[in-house]
């Protein structure tokens, strides 16, 4: 089954020759208008009085609009050269004699007015590279919605913070659960590791916290939580100091609270 939809994107091709005259036109009817009317953006975009045109976002795309100009300049020097060859119908027509202000003035106009862009090409290859763009970003629209209306957007698959792959079944979760408790000051992969193998998850931690029945209690909830040491010999604890800051860490609604003391 094959769903098809309308978009919203409209790319007209405009010839040079054509876009001058039709931008001349626009900053003719600015000369007479009021200050404050809206003007009539049918003088470049024809399509845009079309039925369901509000609906639409329009681009125009000149393809050599420099080299044109260019060449009509040339041409116009020469026939100031020899007069007497001129005809009616070559001379360059008043399009042409538009300055880079006035253009620039008419562009803000389309813009603002009508969300019109124009987008200036120097040849046809770079056209059809911006056809291709267009369109490739169009055909990822739906993937892209698709991938924000889900329940959790933001959990892709790939690397979380550190390097931390998580697989959509949850493998991984807990190693997350682990070097978040590793960014604390002065907490060791051992102590991490520790404190996540009694609590193995964060809402386990703070299910054990509503259990406590004092505030001092739930301070010192991971104080006695024994720590494995690779170096042989002495046990060590959590500590207080550490389950204080865990705690704090888990239930402050603070912004500005200071969770180590020493700093």
């Amino acid at each position: 089954m094959v769903k098809t939809e309308e978009e919203k994107e409209v790319l007209v091709l405009v010839e040079p020759e054509d876009f001058l005259k039709r931008l001349f036109s626009l900053t003719q009817s600015f000369v007479n208008a009021p200050s404050a009317s809206q003007p009539d953006l049918n003088q470049v975009l024809p399509l845009a009085g079309l039925e369901g045109s509000s609906t639409k976002t329009y681009s125009l795309a000149v393809v050599g609009l420099d080299a044109y100009r260019r060449c009509n300049q040339e041409q116009g020097r020469q026939q100031a050269l020899s007069p007497g060859k001129q005809s009616p119908s070559s001379q360059p027509g008043p399009e042409l004699s538009m300055t880079q202000k006035e253009m620039l003035e008419a562009l803000v106009v389309l813009q603002l007015w009508g969300n019109i862009e124009v987008l200036f090409l120097d040849t046809w290859q770079e056209l059809g590279q911006h056809v291709s763009a267009l369109t490739k970003a169009i055909a990822k629209r739906p993937y892209k919605r698709q991938l924000q209306s889900q329940e959790l957007p933001f959990c892709t698959a790939g690397a979380w913070a550190s390097g931390v792959r998580v697989e959509r079944d949850g493998t991984g979760l807990r190693q997350v659960w682990k070097r978040q408790i590793q960014q604390f000051n002065r907490v060791s992969p051992a102590t991490a590791a520790a404190i996540a193998e009694a609590y193995p998850s964060p809402s386990l931690l703070l299910q054990a916290y509503e259990e406590c029945s004092t505030e001092d209690e739930k301070r010192l909830l991971l104080r006695d939580i024994p720590v494995k040491s690779d170096v042989g010999g002495k046990d060590r604890r959590v500590g207080p100091d550490l389950s204080r800051r865990i705690y704090l860490f888990m239930v402050s609604t603070d912004p500005d609270l200071v969770l180590d003391l020493s700093t």
